[in-house]
């Protein structure tokens, strides 16, 4: 006597294959009528401008305006050499190294991620 073979539960019952492939077809369909509806309605999502308008900013600078921004752009490099107040002239190398210590902390911060292994 030959050993029976159990079916699979597809070759029991064929019917069943064909109603779950139609429902992997209808929800991909479903899914891309959903985007083709969405695409269709982005249009009508943006408000178009009624008159085109200037810049801010954009009409001629008076001449007060002009000659103050260049008398701040000739005093900028004198303000960059101010002086420390006499009592704290000693301390001037770690004044000088102070505005660089941001970038340490950027760099500090790639090698820890280097030293976990960029989790």
């Amino acid at each position: 006597a030959r050993a029976r073979v159990p079916q699979t539960f597809c070759q029991q019952h064929p019917q069943t294959r064909a109603t779950m492939a139609a429902r992997v077809n209808s929800g991909a369909l479903l899914v891309a009528l959903a985007l083709i509806c969405g695409l269709w309605m982005l249009p009508s999502a943006f408000i178009q401008p009624q008159q085109q308008h200037a810049l801010r900013g954009a009409e001629q600078a008076s001449p007060a305006a002009v000659a103050v921004a260049l008398s701040l752009a000739a005093a900028a490099p004198d303000s960059a050499q101010a002086r420390l107040p006499d009592e704290f002239v000693a301390f001037a190398p770690i004044v000088d190294v102070l505005p660089i210590l941001p970038i340490f902390f950027l760099l500090l911060a790639f090698l820890w991620q280097a030293s976990v292994g960029f989790r």
